[in-house]
């Protein structure tokens, strides 16, 4: 039962680590549909880069077990300025994502290689 519980955990790390480096890419890159939403929220372009780097790196980090705690944080904090975000402008038809991914990486933070939290 433990593998399948280890295995489990490791199928949404590399998940959510493919999501969030793909979606760091298209803001770095400046893909039109990325670079267009950051305008109409009213960011500056170098504020997608930021958000673009910090996804990527939050990513990868979640992979490493001495990197995954800083990288869950770094996360939630990105998911807590798109939830932010959504909310002022209206949003609550796709609020929810942001917000559970919020919620998801708290408690990676929280619990992510930490022999003392079962």
């Amino acid at each position: 039962m433990k593998s399948l519980r280890t295995f489990a955990k490791w199928v949404m790390i590399v998940g959510l680590c493919l999501m969030f480096v793909s979606s760091g890419i298209y803001k770095l890159i400046g893909h039109p549909e990325t670079t267009l939403a950051f305008q109409g929220f009213g960011f500056p372009p170098w504020f997608q880069v930021i958000i673009g780097l910090g996804e990527v790196l939050g990513g990868l980090g979640l992979l490493m077990k001495k990197y995954a705690r800083y990288a869950a944080h770094t996360l939630a904090v990105i998911m807590l300025g798109a939830t932010v975000t959504l909310l002022l402008h209206g949003d609550t038809s796709t609020v929810a994502i942001p917000l559970v991914l919020l919620l998801v990486f708290l408690l990676i933070g929280l619990r992510r290689f930490n022999p003392s939290a079962r």
